[in-house]
């Protein structure tokens, strides 16, 4: 057997509540009334696999009967030798990333133990200082509660003797809270052998039935040799209350403890650095004295060594000698390769619950691997399974393939815990042949009879392992209890930052209290961010401090801090990512310096002070000689970001809300969305009215974010192009230097700035100069201005490559025929919930919408022969000082760029399909279930189909205010591009895209059998999926409802499998001139179209024939 490491100095939970109390008592069992009734690890003894037996044998035996224990085999089923030897993990860990890398630094360990020491559900997750002092008051506190509840359970029988014989009164009265005063004692003793705590005032044990004596209930936990215990208070009947770093007890007068260490040595003990002795070893000390200890043991370095260690034998502390076994500081880098290291080294280390007998469970295993680096995790599995970097909740999927492939990217992020109820895992990763296993110390696990139950008999063998050992995540599988894998409920990380993959499935843990940085060392740059706003913070306007970076920093907070240097609580606001944006506000600041730190503990990522002034900014004229706005800051990362969190806010509502908002200024005015209200302090924001339309929307909120801020804005002259020929800018754009002028007509042959005409000849107010340029801004752009070939450069907007960090809020997207959207955000996929990217768009009559991502929105082709379709980023555009002019980057520059979106004509490279599979996988990395999925198309086509009812009643609100009176219909390709009643009312667009998205979900089934790797299936399993799916499709859209207002004023109900068997009847359905029920496409001589009261005229009629053509093939014509 292998010799036993020792539990390092950790830092107890200080004073725990009742019931959490009892939580920890076991380490891996659940709380006192959930604990399994033989299971010392809760459920990690209800495993197995059904198959495996001591010596190749089987459950069975040679009598042919189902024994009720056997040993288990040595390895266990299905795990070969070597899978049990740290070189294979070794190996298979490249899977993952170099297994020397750094995942947590020593420092970043440091910062998350101060994070860990922070209140969860009440008491704090990790260690605690024991050398603080102890609260008298907080102690008998904690007492009461801890005798509360343990009297509790020995009364209702839950907890019963050694002979399972339930306690007297006498016993119960012993554990009554002491009447008297508790008598503190202020004692710093070093365990000389494995101590265990116990949860009562008693020596005897308690148990659950059956009873079991392995499994003590009266174990809290242990000490290890050479850890440290405090003793704080007396006891009568021979006993101490003790602390150590992870357990609160109670432990006998003669337990093996050292003298008290002197006062001088107290720090070292608590706070020094330590070292993992590599073996066994005998410590000796230049006196002479000296004491056996096993590997793996934790000691106080000697000050200034790196080769000798404090130990504590019955007559006192002694500094050893160089140490023969070698030893390894515990202040160290975590990698994957360190941590199956000191895995490894306990590999087949004998099982004892709550540290029984020198033993670990299963929490024990995990606190003990993580302590060689000085990472204090909690001494129970449950509440292990938060304290990691982050972890992601499982429980709720019931796929197993969704859950391994969840794993396996939480894996590339780091370290991995796997928490079942009652028990956890380290989890190594996957075998060579694709199987995921772990490493734990369990009890026993439950292997299912070959035959089931005979004669009465149980159906399962119990198979004692009682060792730490490596298992695949099958094991229990067919038993009562389950596979390891159906069984996990959370996996937890410890490494980098989640990442875009895992953002919308991970909870981060808490940060710790950022540090503040002192003088010239608090600062920050365009990697992260520090803004404020307004322009001129004040004391009387709202105070809004945000913090923007493209990178994922993690855990972080952002702390405020006034000019009298206190911290002030705000309600901070956590946005997308990337770019990552935290945002808070503060009502009525106090004048005087303020700093605002973004960071994790010493790891600080930004750091800004500035000034509050008294008063605010006083408006000032326009000066009559001057441009709309002289640019004073660049557009670079940081303004980038900026922008990117401005759009995101505005937007923001709960992801599943199909909203829409009258016009884009009901946004602007909202302070609660808008990061930049009223930032000029002239109360811009209830004054400006601003409406956009389609194509004016993108570039309305571009041009006021860079008014706002005093950023450059260039904007170019287009026209609209023809078959053949993509729409074309002029070469030398306008910007926000040209004084204003007079609007110009239109002509798509006029593409070069107009020459600036004379300034007006006295000052003006700001906001009417803005406004001005706003309407030279909207009477420039068109539908076709963003448009432009990808490989143009003198255009706007330039293409961009199809990845999350090129895609961030106010990107545009123009599709093939004129509609302009900006994404808002990305709802990143959860772990059983579908990702959306989310998108806004204006309409005619200048309301603001937001919509999802997917063929029925955002149309596209890879052709450019005609027009440049897809995503499409700003040109940053630049003031060159010393020619006084805005001027923007070519396309061969944007390609090499580090700093902005880069340059791509990826988009365009493959088929429309290819397009959309791309962007689905930014949008869900992992493979959707394809039933979930055909779900999310179902929910995108009922989105469209409401809109349209609205559309459609606003044309019949039209028509019943002007009765008689016929809308003119334009010809040709005009139809979908005019002005007027026409454009405002008729739905030539929005009718070609209801029947791509009918096309769409139609086809859907056909579309997994096309590609069935996105949607996660083997081969074999399309026939059966894609029959279940047109089952599914069928019933999904016959039960999605909607009702529209017939022309006599009734409702009339209809579903979406209407809409789709009325596909044809949509191809002309769009004129405002005809009745609603033939806009709704309602079959000629049905009693839903009877109160149809008036046509389109009979020429419209022909021309809508004419042009069937267009919607019947789904493709606009060019102009």
């Amino acid at each position: 057997m292998r010799s036993r490491s020792a539990l390092p100095v950790l830092l107890a939970l200080a004073a725990l509540p009742a019931l959490p109390a009892l939580s920890a008592l076991a380490g891996c069992g659940r709380t006192a009334g959930q604990l399994t009734p033989r299971g010392g690890d809760g459920d990690a003894r209800g495993l197995a696999n059904g198959s495996g037996a001591p010596d190749g044998g089987n459950a069975a035996g040679e009598a042919g009967t189902c024994p009720e224990l056997l040993p288990a085999p040595i390895p266990l089923p299905d795990v070969r030798e070597e899978q049990r030897t740290l070189a294979y993990w070794l190996e298979r860990a490249a899977a993952y990333g170099p297994p020397d890398d750094v995942l947590l630094s020593a420092a970043g360990i440091a910062d998350h133990d101060r994070a860990l020491a922070l209140p969860y559900d009440g008491w704090p997750l990790g260690w605690s200082d024991l050398g603080a002092p102890e609260d008298p008051r907080a102690l008998q506190s904690e007492i009461a509660s801890r005798l509360r509840a343990v009297r509790e359970d020995m009364a209702s029988g839950r907890y019963v003797d050694r002979n399972g014989t339930r306690f007297p009164e006498d016993a119960l009265a012993a554990l009554d809270p002491p009447a008297r005063p508790l008598a503190p004692r202020d004692e710093w003793r070093v365990a000389l052998a494995p101590l265990p705590l116990h949860c009562a005032p008693r020596r005897d044990g308690l148990y659950t039935e059956p009873v079991d004596p392995s499994f003590d209930r009266n174990i809290c936990g242990s000490a290890r040799p050479q850890e440290l215990v405090r003793i704080v208070a007396a006891w009568d009947g021979g006993l101490r209350v003790a602390r150590t770093a992870s357990a609160f007890g109670w432990i006998p007068d003669d337990a093996p403890l050292s003298p008290p260490a002197p006062d001088d040595r107290r720090e070292l003990l608590a706070h020094g650095p330590r070292a993992r002795i590599t073996g066994a070893t005998r410590l000796v000390s230049a006196d002479g004295a000296g004491i056996e200890v096993p590997e793996g043991t934790i000691a106080p370095l000697v000050e200034g060594s790196t080769d000798r260690v404090w130990f504590a034998t019955p007559d006192g502390l002694h500094e050893s000698e160089p140490v023969a076994a070698g030893l390894r500081p515990t202040r160290r880098d975590l990698t994957r390769a360190a941590v199956l290291q000191e895995a490894f080294s306990r590999l087949d280390e004998p099982y004892g619950w709550g540290g029984r007998d020198g033993g670990l469970d299963c929490s024990g295993f995990v606190q003990e691997v993580f302590a060689a680096f000085d990472l204090g995790l909690p001494r129970h599995s449950g509440r292990q399974a938060r304290a990691g970097t982050f972890s992601i909740d499982v429980s709720s999927l019931a796929d197993p393939a969704e859950k391994r492939r969840l794993l396996e990217a939480a894996a590339r992020r780091g370290v991995v815990l796997l928490h079942i109820e009652g028990h956890i895992m380290l989890y190594l990763g996957l075998t060579d042949d694709g199987t995921p296993m772990a490493i734990h110390s369990f009890s026993e696990y439950l292997e299912p009879c070959p035959d089931g139950a005979t004669d009465g008999a149980a159906a399962e063998t119990r198979r004692r392992a009682d060792r730490v050992d490596v298992s695949d995540l099958d094991l229990g599988a067919g038993s009562s209890k389950g596979s390891f894998l159906e069984r996990i409920e959370r996996f937890t990380v410890f490494g980098r930052a989640p990442g875009t993959d895992l953002a919308g499935a991970a909870e981060l843990r808490a940060a710790a209290p950022v540090d503040l940085p002192a003088g010239d060392a608090c600062d920050d740059s365009t990697d992260v961010r520090v803004f404020r706003s307004p322009r001129v913070p004040n004391a009387v306007d709202p105070l809004r401090v945000i913090v923007t970076t493209a990178r994922d920093v993690g855990p972080v907070e952002l702390a405020l801090l006034d000019p009298d240097g206190n911290r002030r609580t705000v309600d901070v606001h956590r946005l997308g990512g990337p770019p990552y944006t935290w945002w808070a506000r503060v009502d009525s600041p106090a004048a005087g310096e303020w700093t605002a730190v973004l960071g994790d503990g010493s790891r600080v990522e930004a750091c800004r002070r500035f000034d509050v002034a008294r008063h605010p900014r006083r408006a000032e004229l326009h000066p009559a000689d001057a441009p709309p706005w002289r640019p004073v800051w660049r557009w670079e990362h940081d303004t980038d970001n900026l922008y990117a969190a401005f759009v995101e806010q505005l937007f923001h509502e709960p992801a599943g809300e199909d909203v829409t908002w009258p016009d884009l200024q009901t946004l602007l005015r909202d302070p609660e969305r808008n990061l930049l209200h009223d930032h000029l302090g002239l109360g811009e924001d209830e004054k400006l009215q601003l409406a956009p339309d389609c194509a004016g929307l993108a570039y309305v909120l571009r041009a006021y974010f860079s008014w706002k801020l005093k950023l450059p804005f260039a904007f170019r002259r287009c026209t609209r192009g023809s078959a053949g020929a993509p729409p074309s800018c002029g070469e030398i754009p306008q910007s926000n230097l040209h004084a204003d002028r007079p609007p110009e007509p239109e002509s798509d042959d006029s593409v070069a700035a107009a020459p600036t005409l004379a300034p007006a000849a006295a000052p003006r107010d700001e906001l009417e100069v803005f406004d001005e340029f706003i309407r030279r801004v909207e009477n420039t752009i068109h539908s076709g201005t963003a448009r432009t070939a990808p490989d143009g450069d003198a255009t706007d907007l330039y293409p961009v490559d199809l990845t999350r960090e090129s895609l961030p809020p106010g990107t545009v997207y123009a599709d093939p025929y004129g509609h302009t959207l900006i994404i808002v955000s990305w709802i990143p996929q959860g772990a059983d919930s579908p990702g959306m990217l989310l998108a806004a768009d204006a309409q005619p009559d200048g309301t603001v919408g937001r919509r999802r991502f997917w063929r029925g929105t955002f149309l596209f082709t890879p052709e450019t022969t005609d027009s440049g379709a897809g995503f499409k980023a700003w040109r940053p555009a630049r003031f060159d000082h010393a020619a006084g002019a805005i001027v923007v980057p070519t396309n061969a520059e944007l390609a090499e760029t580090g700093e902005f979106p880069r340059w791509s004509n990826r988009q365009y490279a493959g088929s429309a399909d290819d397009f959309y599979d791309a962007v689905e996988a930014l949008i869900n990395p992992r493979p959707l279930d394809p039933h979930e999925a055909l779900v999310v198309l179902v929910d995108a086509l009922e989105e469209a189909a409401v809109r349209r009812v609205v559309s459609v009643a606003n044309g019949e609100t039209y028509a019943a205010a002007h009765p008689g009176a016929t809308i003119p219909m334009p010809e040709g390709h005009d139809i979908f591009e005019t002005s007027g009643p026409w454009e405002d009312f008729a739905t030539p667009s929005r009718d070609m895209r209801l029947l791509i998205a009918l096309d769409t979900v139609r086809s859907f089934p056909d579309a997994v059998t096309r590609r069935p790797e996105l949607y996660g299936l083997d081969v074999a399993d399309v026939p059966s999926t894609v029959d279940a799916l047109r089952t599914a499709l069928a019933a999904e859209v016959a039960a999605r409802q909607f009702a529209y207002t017939r022309s006599d004023a009734s409702t009339w109900t209809l579903t979406l499998a209407d809409l789709l068997s009325r596909a044809a009847g949509f191809e002309v359905a769009y004129n405002p001139n005809d009745c609603v029920e033939v806009r709704w496409a309602a079959p000629e001589g049905s009693d839903e179209r009877s109160t149809c009261l008036r046509r389109a005229p009979p020429a419209q009629l022909a021309l809508m024939a004419e042009y069937r053509a267009w919607f019947h093939d789904r493709r606009r014509p060019p102009r």
